[in-house]
């Protein structure tokens, strides 16, 4: 028998998950192992994602763990599921070893960041720990900019072990993501965003990703898409349960009315034992996510609507990011007086965000139940653009970017097929996007001197 692991994160407590492993004990018979990366181990700022790494490792051999393929299955949550694919990716892939899991359940997981990274310690210590927690909580510098949105991390991640040679897929490591559509309640309320679990998106919390780059020549020429590129290794399994925050998807209310059906999709998650079974797991929680979602899907509270979180990365030509741009969605070219536009800013775009160390990657939170409302059901197509700075017309700036005037820069035109390509909820696309870098002739210049 396999032995089951429970994983949690540096930001908990390993009390916290002493329930749910009771209850898995009781439910399949077997003996859980619960490894924890050293509780508040975040309080240094120096401690890095890469330290959360090396630790697991020390904890998997200090527990005597079998480290041969597929000997166990683990159970993540939140940030744990970070950890365990950049310790999949560090530990075994980049050293062509097939890491010793068979079945890995991510509970809520932080994978390609959370909205609460960014708001600062003393906000994520209250809606994380709330009234009565027996410790401070704290966090480090280097952990916040990993979890941040459109963080340099998770993209890289990502290239690393969705993009990449990876082993995800239903004869190697089944991967089952479980995933609440509700806020927190009370004071912790405050975190709460629209498509969020309290803490993270659904989008950000689904493993299978997507990306795509876009080209935007100068003097209008015409942009570019390539085709949108998938996870590598197939699809896995993503489950959308109705009612369950970030907190109770992890069995921490113990009087939550959906206990019994979380519980019952964990063991099913642990007990695929053929890449049949595992196909037929992963269509099964296809299915009751699409109905969990059509359910509010044409609901005027747009909370549980379904979201796609786009990283958009805008570089020149020439490597250089871009950190002053503004990207644009109509339906009009030319028209100041596009109502599609004013829908698609007041319904659509429901959040952007800035990684705050390089503002050239930002977020942009779609929702897709909207999009698809306004445009691909009414048959209108969308165009994407841009505008950057500086701006190369004005006679002030040597270099640029030709991008303000109407005749300057091409658009992407989507039509209702290429929208439903692109714009996916639950998921996140990363995009590439080129934009050419134009000089003016004065920038440098030989003159010749005369000499007497």
């Amino acid at each position: 028998m396999r032995p089951l692991i429970i994983i949690h994160g540096w930001s908990d407590e390993d009390e916290s998950f002493l329930p749910l492993a009771r209850a898995l004990e009781q439910r399949t018979g077997r003996p859980v192992e619960s490894l924890w990366l050293g509780n508040y181990v975040s309080l240094d700022d120096d401690v890095r994602m890469s330290d959360l790494v090396h630790g697991l490792t020390r904890a998997w051999r200090a527990a005597k763990l079998p480290d041969t393929a597929g000997a166990t299955d683990v159970i993540v949550h939140s940030t744990g599921g970070l950890v365990i694919r950049d310790w999949i990716a560090t530990r075994y892939t980049e050293r062509k070893r097939k890491p010793p899991i068979r079945n890995l359940v991510m509970l809520a997981p932080a994978n390609t960041g959370s909205p609460l990274a960014h708001k600062g310690r003393a906000f994520y210590g209250r809606v994380m720990k709330g009234f009565r927690s027996r410790k401070r909580f704290q966090t480090g510098t280097q952990i916040l900019k990993a979890l941040e949105m459109a963080s340099p991390y998770t993209t890289e991640l990502a290239a690393r072990d969705r993009f990449a040679a990876n082993p995800y897929r239903p004869g190697g490591v089944r991967v089952t993501t479980i995933v609440g559509n509700t806020g927190y309640g009370g004071i912790s309320s405050l975190a709460n965003e629209n498509g969020s679990d309290g803490t993270v998106y659904l989008a950000t919390a689904n493993p299978d990703c997507a990306r795509l780059t876009v080209q935007f020549p100068a003097r209008a020429g015409k942009a570019r898409a390539s085709a949108i590129q998938s996870a590598k290794g197939g699809e896995t399994a993503f489950l959308v349960l109705d009612a369950h925050n970030h907190s109770t998807v992890a069995l921490k209310d113990a009087s939550h009315p959906g206990n019994d059906e979380l519980l019952a999709a964990i063991t099913r998650a642990l007990e695929t034992p053929n890449a049949g079974e595992y196909r037929d797991w992963v269509a099964d929680c296809r299915q009751r996510t699409a109905r969990v979602m059509k359910q509010y899907a044409d609901k005027r509270d747009p909370y549980k609507h379904g979201y796609q979180n786009m990283v958009i990365r805008l570089r020149d030509d020439e490597g250089n990011d871009v950190p002053d741009y503004v990207m644009e969605f109509y339906s009009d070219a030319g028209s100041d007086k596009d109502p599609l536009a004013s829908e698609f800013n007041r319904l659509v775009l429901s959040k952007v965000h800035a990684c705050k160390g390089n503002s050239a990657i930002r977020s942009f939170m779609i929702n897709c139940t909207e999009l698809h409302r306004l445009f691909t059901d009414k048959g209108h197509s969308l165009r994407i653009s841009l505008s950057a700075m500086p701006d190369i017309n004005d006679p002030r700036n040597l270099v640029g970017y030709q991008s303000f005037e109407m005749d300057d820069i091409d658009c992407l035109d989507l039509g209702p097929e290429a929208l439903k390509a692109m714009f996916v909820a639950n998921r996140t696309l990363f995009v590439e996007i080129t934009v050419a870098r134009v000089r003016k002739d004065g920038v440098f210049e030989l003159g010749r001197v005369d000499t007497y």
